[in-house]
């Protein structure tokens, strides 16, 4: 099966058509980054189908290379086209969910800043084997999979927990206290599961935060969402349907509201009170 990367790298697909246009006009990647003050990687990023440039890299990269009006309209269309490409899950996952995990454990490896906020399940990075098992078997039914790789998919999202460590990388996790609460899985796992937060709280480079229930908000927890900062902030949002990213202003956006998220939640052995809290609710 044909993987978004080889389809992106096709003579008529969006990575191969940018490079071509920059080659046509005589630039070196590095003479394109510094027309527009970008890394070097960035271009290399999206000529090898790395990074999905927002509307304005590419229409930025199109008046550098002094493309026509109909280049750049074919160009932002093919954006378009690559954009529903690689968020449509389903198409995502036809080759599994192995897959799926692979692609967030490699947008963790490019990045120096993962972000997340989570008003439902415990955040991928963090969870134990049996809940991510409950999790992502939950999928197979939830997109109608073919393919049944859980016990796969669930061994490639624990390879993400080793990066924790990573000094060249920063983390945020914030979640929501209902997230604590929520049995979707036997009391025993949950348990564990708790047991496992805790470990993160102080842990360097790991900053961890709970918005409380019963705290007056400034800003209502919509949906949770994951941010991705490698040159620029890349923003993942899941839903029952799909998966949708935001790049640009949209992605500045999601910044800012999860800074002020930030501003409401508790940290250190507050977190850790709701934790314990949590875990004595359980039933035996």
């Amino acid at each position: 099966m044909e993987s978004l990367e080889d389809w992106l790298n096709r003579p008529e697909g969006l990575a191969a058509r940018l490079r071509t246009i920059r080659a046509q006009a005589g630039l070196s990647g590095k003479d394109l980054a510094d027309a527009h003050r970008w890394q070097q990687s960035k271009v290399s990023r999206v000529e090898n189908a790395k990074q999905l440039p927002s509307v304005e890299d590419v229409e930025a990269w199109a008046a550098t290379c002094s493309a026509s009006p109909e280049v750049v309209a074919e160009l932002l269309d093919l954006r378009e086209k690559t954009r529903i490409a690689r968020l449509t899950f389903h198409s995502r996952m036809r080759g599994g969910q192995k897959v799926v995990q692979e692609d967030y454990n490699r947008l963790i490896r490019e990045a120096h800043l993962i972000r997340n906020f989570e008003t439902v399940y415990i955040p991928g990075t963090l969870q134990v084997p049996a809940y991510a098992h409950r999790v992502l078997e939950e999928m197979v039914w939830l997109h109608d999979l073919d393919i049944d790789d859980v016990d796969a998919a669930v061994t490639t999202r624990m390879q993400r927990q080793q990066m924790l460590y990573d000094p060249t990388k920063r983390f945020e996790f914030l979640i929501g206290e209902p997230v604590l609460r929520w049995l979707i899985c036997p009391p025993a796992v949950m348990r564990a599961q708790l047991d496992r937060l805790q470990t993160i709280i102080g842990l360097e480079h790991v900053r961890f935060g709970i918005l409380p229930m019963g705290s007056q908000l400034t800003i209502t927890p919509q949906n949770g969402f994951s941010i991705f900062v490698a040159d620029e902030p890349l923003v993942m949002v899941e839903t029952f349907i799909g998966e949708t990213s935001h790049t640009g202003e949209e992605a500045a956006r999601y910044m800012r509201v999860l800074d002020k998220l930030w501003d409401e939640a508790v940290t250190g052995d507050r977190a850790r009170d709701l934790i314990i809290a949590a875990a004595n609710a359980l039933p035996s």
